[in-house]
């Protein structure tokens, strides 16, 4: 009986303490869209963002998750592609290459915006091996996705988050 009644207390507070938490009103959320929307607009005029990438939807396969780690930097103009890559390849070099994996300047960066709060990118760089083409959709909430189209490689997309400063 008394362990009984200890459960039931134990439950009671738990409840309690859930109930206590502050949901966020609209005001505070309209708020909280506008900041990032800022950031992300900030962080596009600067040319200097990552975006985390944590799913990869190849040609051919299903969609595939991916752990923490893989990202596209832009800083200025310089391209830091940290990408895996499943697909057919038409040619590399012997061992399979670079891949999506290199640091390489930007040869063409072209923006514009496509609706309100989406904004697309094209980035085009060479890295030795190919040339490639980065098409970016970037919503205004972080949210990205990410078109790689090559000369030696099938197409690949990623979606992910542009990570900013809270």
């Amino acid at each position: 009986m008394q362990m009984m009644r200890k459960l039931y207390v134990m439950a009671l507070v738990a409840t309690l303490l859930a109930a206590c938490g502050t949901p966020r009103t609209a005001a505070e959320k309209a708020v909280l869209r506008q900041r990032t929307a800022q950031q992300v607009e900030q962080a596009l005029a600067e040319r200097h963002y990552t975006i985390a990438v944590d799913y990869m939807q190849p040609a051919v396969g299903p969609t595939r998750r991916l752990d923490y780690g893989y990202s596209l930097t832009v800083k200025g103009d310089t391209l830091n592609s940290y990408l895996p890559y499943f697909g057919r390849a038409y040619s590399v070099p012997y061992g399979g290459g670079k891949g999506l994996n290199f640091v390489a300047p930007i040869v063409g960066y072209a923006e514009r915006q496509m609706k309100p709060g989406l904004r697309e990118i094209v980035i085009e760089t060479d890295n030795k091996e190919d040339q490639l083409q980065y098409v970016l959709s970037v919503f205004e909430n972080g949210s990205t996705s990410i078109m790689v189209y090559a000369r030696q490689r099938e197409r690949i997309g990623f979606t992910g988050n542009m990570e900013l400063d809270k």
